[in-house]
């Protein structure tokens, strides 16, 4: 395994990481290129205030040290993929607050694919939309130009077949139309210039998954700039404690089943990490609040443990019942949870 490269070291540094969720991420339903929304509508539509500073800075100082920052920008780009300015410099502004206040920032393009977006995981929707993706991020890697390496691009999230099938996928040009997205996206980055020659990229699987098929589905593109590439999966297990409507839903979390799941996970993420000599992190993972704070605080802190014993940094999803921050007020409403998952106050 290579050691000591650009990717690796980022990730290394990474102790704790958090999503913004549901903030530059939110959206309409179904929109499409085209449909421009004013910048400050489109970030409260998902009932959250517009980010601040001082939010950022909550984050920072509770122990975090990187940010993904999700971003939608179907909202903000014309018919022909322009992306409007005011929303760029919005993008800019709140990177810039993560990246001044020493955290690594992870940028993307969101609810653009997903269940909902314009962006599937089908040569058809390449063939038609191709032009606009790689317009978009040509876009968003020429006005970070001149940023540095604390900026990480990250592809997109969660790409599905068009046929919203999670975790894997049983149409292989599903697969094979993925990899021809993330190819597209690292030709565009390294040919933008300027820090873009050496950006470091994130890449998902298919849907962000993990199932041995989608795994071995996933094909690493060819880069220019070696060593620059880190892997993403997201995960929610088991679904059943992590989210409020699952058919056999629970509130309790542990024992040896539920603790033999995160170990065989980090166990096969560690080994598809190694295949493709390139780090790993987990881009989403969480629990909502059921009224369970200690079942979630076990959950946190064994999955973040496991983690980190195979070098594997663990990014907790933000927003609604996964919330461990009141954004009007940037107070920390579950401490006992970001404890757990940044290590301040162990003894």
């Amino acid at each position: 395994m290579t050691e000591n490269t650009p990717a690796r070291r980022l990730v290394s540094s990474i102790h704790a990481g958090w999503n913004l969720g549901n903030s530059l991420d939110a959206m309409k339903r179904g929109a499409i290129p085209g449909e421009v929304v004013p910048p400050r509508e489109a970030e409260t539509a998902w009932h959250n205030p517009p980010v601040d500073r001082e939010l950022i800075r909550a984050v920072r100082d509770a122990g975090f040290d990187a940010v993904r920052l999700p971003v939608t920008w179907v909202q903000h780009m014309d018919r022909d993929g322009k992306a409007d300015p005011a929303w760029m410099d919005r993008v800019a502004g709140v990177a810039g607050w993560i990246l001044d206040e020493g955290m690594a920032c992870f940028l993307n393009v969101h609810h653009d694919a997903g269940a909902h977006g314009w962006l599937q995981a089908t040569e058809r929707c390449h063939d038609a939309y191709g032009g606009l993706f790689e317009g978009l991020w040509r876009q968003i890697a020429e006005r970070f130009h001149d940023t540095g390496e604390g900026l990480v691009f990250e592809a997109f999230n969660e790409m599905l077949d068009g046929r919203e099938s999670w975790s894997q996928t049983p149409y292989d040009d599903a697969y094979e139309a993925c990899n021809r997205w993330t190819r597209r996206f690292v030709e565009t980055v390294r040919s933008a210039g300027g820090e873009n020659r050496r950006r470091l990229l994130s890449l998902q699987t298919y849907s962000a998954g993990h199932t041995a098929r989608t795994l071995e589905a996933f094909r690493l593109p060819a880069d220019p700039a070696p060593g620059r590439i880190i892997l993403q999966v997201h995960n929610y297990d088991p679904q059943s404690f992590c989210w409020m409507k699952t058919a056999e839903g629970r509130e309790n979390w542990g024992g040896e089943a539920d603790e033999k799941q995160i170990e065989d996970l980090m166990e096969c993420l560690s080994a598809f990490s190694e295949k493709h000599d390139a780090p790993l992190v987990i881009g989403e993972f969480g629990s909502e609040d059921k009224g369970n704070e200690a079942a979630r605080e076990r959950h946190a802190a064994f999955f973040v443990s496991k983690a980190g014993d195979r070098g594997i940094p663990c990014f907790w999803w933000d927003c609604g019942r996964f919330a461990l921050f009141d954004r009007n007020s940037a107070r920390v409403i579950h401490p006992g949870i970001v404890r757990a998952l940044t290590g301040q106050g162990r003894e």
